[in-house]
């Protein structure tokens, strides 16, 4: 099972690239909004551009982390049902829930292109970006969602961690 393990290495190594956007998205976000809230209310010299560069960052990192939580199964799981079923019907609802939210991206990323096309050559008035710049992450965190999905799958990695262990389940 070489081609499984080459998977997971280029999934995840796919993923600490977008893991390492996030990290210093998450630090022009703050660094920006610091500095707007420091400019307009000591220095009483407010930007014009620094909202829309914090919205900027804050859209590109929402829609990659909701992409890499896929792979790593960080998301809000209700699996009361999932963990009284019987083996074979937990495991059957992990992989359905892993083709849902390959949907799901899919449906992100259709429909983000239909955005950035809407956007056409609108350009932001304080940055001065192209406006569908904001919208290139709907695409591709959807693809990366679907990406990691699909990785789920062929690598049988579905189950949320820690719900199939039966001392956490008794805790409950």
């Amino acid at each position: 099972m070489a081609w499984r393990k080459r998977l997971a290495a280029g999934v995840d190594g796919i993923n600490l690239v977008a893991t390492y956007i996030c990290h210093a998205l998450l630090v022009v976000i703050t660094s920006v909004t610091v500095l707007q809230v420091f400019l307009r209310y000591v220095m009483n010299r407010p930007t014009s551009w620094s909202e829309e560069i914090a919205l900027f960052g804050l859209i590109w990192f929402g829609l990659l982390a909701v992409a890499i939580g896929v792979r790593r199964h960080e998301h809000v799981a209700i699996t009361f049902l999932r963990d009284k079923a019987p083996p074979v019907i937990g495991t059957a609802l992990d992989y359905f829930a892993q083709v849902t939210i390959i949907i799901f991206m899919f449906v992100v990323m259709f429909y983000g292109h239909d955005l950035i096309t809407l956007a056409g050559v609108q350009v932001l008035p304080a940055s001065g970006w192209p406006k569908w710049w904001l919208y290139v992450p709907t695409v591709l965190g959807g693809g990366l969602g679907m990406l990691n999905g699909f990785a789920n799958i062929l690598l049988a990695d579905v189950r949320v961690p820690g719900h199939d262990v039966p001392e956490l389940n008794d805790a409950h």
